[in-house]
């Protein structure tokens, strides 16, 4: 079978790899979650980016909750895993961008509508988009012909966890971060 896409650099450890499309698929699932039992919330973060027209919001909203799903998807199933990393990547960027757009407008005190708490955009979400990118770059690499053993049976999925609660504590020093400039503002302060 011929590659969908073409290899992206040099072979990379399949632990490496795995870890990487296991993180990604973690995060694009909880983020489908989040858009989905929220969505009337996250239709209306899309809205005030004010990079859509406020009619189209809604449909956009949902093909971005599709978009993730399918690039969550796509990451798991053997020979569509690099189309799901691209995807997830074009995801990343596009995130990235459309904060990075309003964070130059000047528009710093919007909803990222990244689901859970409420938090406004900042340059470190930009910055965590541009490495989730990064991180789906890595699982777009091909994959060094190497078995994987018992070990790395255990290892593999304790790297993509490991990743994902790194990942949570780095949001959640953002979301605290963000709520303390909120507090601070509405006191007259920093």
């Amino acid at each position: 079978m011929t590659a969908v896409l073409p290899p992206l650099g040099p072979p990379l450890d399949p632990l490496c790899v795995g870890a990487a499309v296991g993180l990604l698929a973690l995060v694009l699932a909880r983020a489908v979650l989040h858009k989905l039992s929220g969505f009337a919330e996250f239709r209306q973060a899309l809205a005030d980016y004010r990079l859509l027209p406020e009619p189209v919001a809604g449909a956009a909203a949902a093909g971005l909750a599709a978009a993730e799903a399918a690039a969550a998807a796509l990451l798991l199933v053997p020979g569509l895993t690099r189309v799901g990393a691209l995807l997830a990547a074009g995801l990343m960027l596009l995130y990235g961008g459309a904060m990075a757009v309003n964070l130059l407008r000047g528009r710093s005190s919007i909803d990222c509508g990244c689901g859970g708490p409420g938090q406004a955009i900042s340059w470190l979400l930009v910055a965590r988009n541009l490495a989730l990118a990064a991180l789906a770059v890595v699982a777009l690499a091909p994959v060094a012909a190497r078995p994987l053993g018992p070990f790395d049976a255990v290892l593999l999925p304790s790297l993509a966890l490991g990743g994902w609660l790194l990942l949570l504590i780095g949001e959640r020093l953002v979301q605290t971060r963000s709520h303390i400039r909120a507090v601070a503002a509405d006191r007259g302060g920093f």
